[in-house]
This record gives structure tokens, C-alpha cells and sequence, in this order.
């Protein structure tokens, strides 16, 4: 007998979709995807699509789906009723709206419905995300990373990702020592190995993630370079590195802001996404309290990114 899963929708604005997606992984979710029509469109128009054959389109309105499941079993209510309760403070902490709803479905229904939306895509001047099932014919100067992230982590499409990937292509050294902070699927810290980092540790609080990324390190042949830890933040981090990535939502980058000077080098960039517009003005602040000085910031659809150097004394 197939397998069920309770899948559990929440129809809301793009602004809450990276705050729900980390509650729904908190709450134990067996996966999360995110249903971004406008994503997908914007990445028809721009080109940065390198393959023909995608889903086809649908109606845009701004709105955006965030799926996760759980499987059927003696616990599911408390599960589900424990699920509700946090998606409904992240919606009234951010105000924004949400509207959930419940169903059952087999798990062949959904387990790879998510990879006819995941593409080759190109990002920044050299660096092209594949997945593992896709063929792409490279070009000379083409960084290709080949990623299977599952259902749960980052693929690259999201401009979060994107934006920090072409940050880390524009200011990263080569032969520089590099920490990546929340690595979901690891794609940031291959990068950096692909694009010439001598050492990278990648670190992240989700034995899933961990999992996920060291996956993917082998796959990209990049092990020789990149460690993966579990762990929090900078906890797992002794000294510091030439380089800091962070893609997180922003009260857990304002966290780590506290702590960047022990582990970032003088004359280091620490990249940081994840921010929504409304929230920047905070992180601008909280990153000049610690001195650091804004290099540069990126800003796609409602997100920002940024690289704020640490200035030599």
C-alpha cells in the first residue's frame, strides 16, 4: 500500500515565504516546496533558462503556495494543530495574509512533482545550477554545479540564492578561506570551492541540510575542500575566514552580525541574503554598529542582498 502524507497548503505574499518554509522544516516537515508562479515566469522572460521544456505558464496574481507534509500516523492532529499555530504567528508577526488548508495524497503524487519546475539556470557571469537528472553541454569558462537538493533545500532559482551567487563570483579571492552560514543544500559553499576558495566550512542546525550538502560536495567533487558541520551559527567556528556567507532570514542575520568581527578577517566581505526590503533598514544598521561598511547591494523583487566589508585598521 502506497504511503500517505497529510499535505498541509499556506496560500500567502512572497514576504512570508522564507519564514514559513523554516517553520514548516522546524515542525518536522518530510518536505517543503514552494509554488512561485511569478518565479517562474520572470525566469521564462529573462532567458536564464536554458532549457525549453518547463511547466507550462500560469496565471500570476503575486500570491504563492508553500507545501509541506507529514506523514499519516497516530500523532498527525498534535503534529498538524503544533504546525497551525506556528505558520499563524509567522503570519502575524509579519502581517501578512495566509490561508491554510489540509489534504491527504499518496506519496508518488508529490515526492518528484517539484523537479519539472528545477532547471538549468545561468547565475551571474559564469556559474550555471543544474540538477543531476539534466544535461547541459558547458561552455569553456561555464562554472557548472550539479545539485540533487531534494524536495527541502535551495536549488538556486530563488533570487536570494541567486543574488548571493553572483556577490560570491564578484568578490571572493581566490586561495581565500570562506565560512557559509545556513549552507541548506551547500550550493553557496561549492560555489565558493568551484570559484577558487582554499578552504570552506559549511554549517548548518538541520542534520537534513548537513546530509543534503555533503551529498552534493561529493557530487561536485569539491570534498577535498569543504567541510560540513552541524551547528548553529558561528558555534561550531573557531578563528576566522577570509570570507562569511549567509543566506538566513534577517533577525538570525542581526544575530550573527554581533559576533561577525571574531570571525571575519580585516579586509574581508561578509555576503548576506535572505532580507526583505522592509527589514534592510535594520540589518543596515545593525552591520554599521559593528563597523562594517556596505560594498554593494542587490535587490530582486522584494529581496536584498548585500557584501559589507570589514575595513582594515
Amino acid at each position: 500500500m502506497a504511503k500517505e502524507w497529510a499535505e498541509i497548503s499556506i496560500q500567502t505574499s512572497q514576504e512570508g515565504v522564507e519564514a514559513i518554509a523554516n517553520v514548516l522544516h522546524e515542525q518536522g516537515a518530510g518536505g517543503v516546496v514552494i509554488e512561485d508562479p511569478g518565479l517562474v515566469a520572470a525566469y521564462r522572460a529573462s532567458g536564464r533558462w536554458d532549457a525549453a521544456e518547463l511547466p507550462d505558464p500560469v496565471p500570476v496574481d503575486g500570491g504563492v503556495t508553500v507545501k509541506a507534509y507529514l506523514p499519516v500516523n497516530a500523532v498527525l492532529k498534535e503534529r498538524l494543530a503544533a504546525v497551525q499555530a506556528a505558520v499563524n504567528r509567522v503570519l502575524e508577526i509579519l502581517n501578512i495574509p495566509g490561508e491554510i488548508s489540509l489534504q491527504r495524497v499518496a506519496e508518488e503524487e508529490w515526492a518528484t512533482a517539484w523537479k519539472s519546475y528545477y532547471k538549468p539556470v545561468r547565475v551571474g557571469r559564469r556559474l550555471v545550477i543544474k540538477p543531476a537528472w539534466e544535461e547541459y553541454p558547458a561552455g569553456p569558462e561555464d562554472v557548472v554545479i550539479e545539485l540533487d537538493p531534494g524536495m527541502a533545500f535551495g536549488t538556486g532559482t530563488h533570487p536570494t540564492t541567486a543574488m548571493a551567487l553572483t556577490l560570491l563570483e564578484k568578490y571572493l579571492q581566490p586561495g581565500a578561506t570562506v565560512f557559509d552560514i545556513g549552507t541548506g543544500s551547500g550550493i553557496l559553499a561549492i560555489a565558493a570551492a568551484r570559484l577558487g576558495a582554499a578552504e570552506v566550512t559549511a554549517v548548518d542546525a538541520d542534520p537534513l541540510a548537513v546530509e543534503a550538502a555533503w551529498a552534493n560536495c561529493e557530487r561536485n567533487r569539491v570534498t577535498d575542500r569543504v567541510s560540513v558541520l552541524g551547528g548553529s551559527l558561528f558555534e561550531e567556528l573557531p578563528g576566522a575566514a577570509d570570507l562569511v556567507l549567509a543566506n538566513i532570514t534577517p533577525s538570525v542575520l542581526l544575530e550573527l552580525v554581533v559576533d561577525l568581527t571574531a570571525h571575519l578577517n580585516p579586509g574581508g566581505y561578509f555576503i548576506g541574503s535572505g532580507v526583505i526590503e522592509p527589514s534592510f533598514e535594520e540589518v543596515k544598521e545593525g552591520l554599521a554598529a559593528q563597523g562594517f561598511k556596505l560594498a554593494e547591494i542587490l535587490g530582486q523583487e522584494e529581496w536584498v542582498a548585500f557584501a559589507a566589508l570589514r575595513e582594515e585598521t
